[in-house]
């Protein structure tokens, strides 16, 4: 446990909260959760508050907390940390690039953390903190986790909902989804060590010939899906997080 943070005040109740909890406890930090509706004055004397609620209401929450002590993070992956100067000397972020679940077991030492602190003393101590939580750790400043944050959602919502659509062209033809299970593993194995693009094959490399065509034109509908389903997240990204400014430089062209 880190000599200088020994008590650690988490507000939220969501996911990420959840497993912090149960991760700052098992590595023997003195740790407790509030909602971030309550009164969270019990919050000011701790050594590290993280607030773990979402992106819409951290701003919020973080002026309930004008007086406190120690060092105050957040857990967003798009927000930046500036406006946690208004109620902290130090200050950062502890963001876990994960989708963690409520309820759901999750072996920690395989999530990353990535953390930011706004001087040397913060930055070391964060890091420490991180270290101690998992094995995989990584200092991002605020416009590199954002980056981070929006390839993460092509890593991973992307895929998901193209994996959907597999799955719904291998029921129509009643064929189990397990057996597209290998190429799913090879294609992600490819792509750690290569250049994604470099690894692209078939008519995404190609193009489409008459007779692959008149195949995916059976299946216009779920392709329509595909297109619609890109435009929706983009916009999500850009139009739920109430970005302004430099951060809309990030996502512009995405949608």
């Amino acid at each position: 446990m880190s000599k200088s943070v020994k008590t650690v005040c988490i507000l939220g109740t969501g996911n990420v909260a959840w497993h912090y909890e149960r991760r700052f406890k098992e590595k023997g930090f003195s740790c407790f959760v509030l909602p971030a509706r309550n009164d969270v004055s019990v919050c000011l004397d701790a050594d590290l508050v993280v607030i773990a609620v979402k992106d819409e209401a951290v701003e919020a929450v973080s002026k309930k907390l004008k007086g406190m002590k120690g060092i105050l993070v957040h857990t967003s992956g798009f927000l930046s940390t500036d406006f946690l100067a208004e109620v902290s000397d130090s200050y950062g972020s502890l963001y876990p690039l994960q989708s963690l679940k409520k309820g759901k077991e999750t072996d920690f030492d395989k999530v990353t953390l990535c953390t930011y602190g706004n001087n040397d003393e913060v930055r070391k101590l964060l890091q420490s903190i991180a270290k101690e939580l998992t094995s995989k750790t990584y200092e991002l400043s605020d416009i590199q986790r954002k980056s981070l944050h929006i390839a993460a959602v092509f890593c991973n919502n992307f895929p998901n909902h193209l994996f959907g659509i597999a799955k719904a062209i291998l029921d129509k033809e009643d064929i189990s989804f397990e057996i597209l299970f290998p190429l799913i593993d090879m294609t992600v194995e490819k792509a750690k060590h290569f250049n994604p693009f470099d690894v692209q094959t078939g008519p995404a490399l190609s193009g489409f010939d008459s007779k692959t065509g008149q195949i995916f034109h059976g299946y216009t509908e779920l392709c329509s899906r595909s297109d619609d389903a890109g435009h929706t997240i983009c916009k999500r990204i850009k139009g739920s997080r109430g970005l302004q400014g430099k951060d809309l430089n990030l996502v512009h062209h995405l949608a």
